[in-house]
């Protein structure tokens, strides 16, 4: 009776624990020995969890408007980063606004960034570099 009573203990602990452990994800998705920059407009900007989304609407080399997207960590990290030189907030892109997103690429091939660096219009470095 007391290793059934253990078993289903245990088998329960690891439900608990297991969702928070597997739910979050590294930067395998992202070519770590690469970095892409690409300029463009602001298409929308997503200040939630579990990471800040910035979509930008880029033009290719044949003149397509192609809409790359760009991930960083959660907001709480992002407004009190000590890498950033402005206080982040929801409403501090708009769509429309000049970006440019310089970060590691999707090893998919997709238009998507893991994030290193944000330059706003006017050329303030927003996060990253030194």
């Amino acid at each position: 009776m007391n290793i059934r009573v253990a078993g289903v203990f245990l088998a329960s602990s690891l439900l608990v624990v297991m969702p928070g452990a597997s739910g979050h994800h590294g930067g395998a998705a992202y070519d770590g020995s690469e970095t892409v920059e690409v300029v463009g407009k602001v298409s929308r900007f997503e200040f939630v969890n579990p990471h800040v989304l910035i979509y930008a609407n880029v033009m290719d080399e044949e003149g397509n408007t192609v809409e790359w997207s760009g991930e960083l960590t959660s907001p709480n990290r992002l407004a009190r980063s000590d890498r950033s030189t402005v206080r982040w907030h929801k409403d501090i892109f708009q769509p429309g606004d000049d970006i440019t997103l310089i970060g590691n690429p999707a090893r998919s091939g997709a238009p998507s960034l893991r994030l290193q660096e944000v330059l706003n219009g006017d050329g303030v470095k927003m996060i990253g570099g030194s």
